[in-house]
């Protein structure tokens, strides 16, 4: 019997479930600015809702109060991104706010009074963090847009600085080679391998992974 577009997918999805292989094919924006390994495992074990640190989470709360303060008809908030990848998998994000042409991100840091080497607040920064630059550079190449902006909140203070972003496609390429690999990785797991092969930038990217108790165990033998 042939069913119609919608109801084989969901079959497809169920399929999945039952052999224990992740029914999503997707990979989200924010995990390929960090390492290749742990976002090929969240993606192949269904993880990436539940990898949420307590900052991750003040920021959550953050997020909300600005979205409930400056709503209105002419701002959309949390708007859902996507982009085709190869074998039906999709490259996705959610883009903090989009006003007109502009996506905007919002990255609420704390300032260290006592360093006076680091910016005592957003006013004195010169430049945006250059994960929040890579991760609304993509979604500039994924909505087609060619400027958005970074908002760099103090968040005990709340105070702010915008700074404009200009859509750079080679480094957006960049980033889709990395989803390749990550492609890859999940593959390889769902066949019965691991993917040793993809290793960290930094020590410290394992030091307080998910994961890491996996790996371990896996390089050991």
């Amino acid at each position: 019997m042939e069913y119609p577009e919608e109801i084989e997918e969901f079959n497809e999805r169920i399929r999945n479930a039952i052999t224990g292989k992740t029914p999503e094919r997707k990979i989200w924006v924010t995990s390929l600015s960090f390492y290749l390994r742990k976002a090929a495992l969240s993606v192949y074990l269904g993880t990436f809702k539940y990898e949420r640190t307590g900052e991750m989470l003040v920021g959550s709360v953050l997020h909300e109060w600005l979205g409930n303060a400056v709503s209105g008809d002419d701002i959309e908030f949390e708007a859902p991104v996507e982009y085709p990848l190869d074998e039906g998998w999709k490259l996705v994000g959610r883009v903090d706010a989009v006003k007109g042409d502009y996506p905007l991100e919002f990255k609420f840091r704390g300032f260290t009074a006592g360093d006076e080497e680091s910016p005592k607040g957003p006013e004195e920064m010169e430049e945006p963090p250059r994960l929040a630059v890579e991760q609304l550079n993509a979604y500039l190449n994924m909505m087609g847009k060619e400027r958005g902006y970074i908002y760099v909140f103090d968040k005990n203070g709340m105070n702010f600085k915008p700074f404009q972003v200009e859509r750079d496609e080679e480094q957006f390429q960049k980033m889709l080679r990395r989803a390749r690999v990550v492609i890859n990785g999940v593959k390889q797991l769902e066949e019965g391998r691991f993917p040793k092969w993809i290793k960290p930038r930094w020590k410290r990217e394992c030091e307080e992974c998910l994961f890491k108790p996996i790996c371990d165990a896996v390089e050991s033998k």
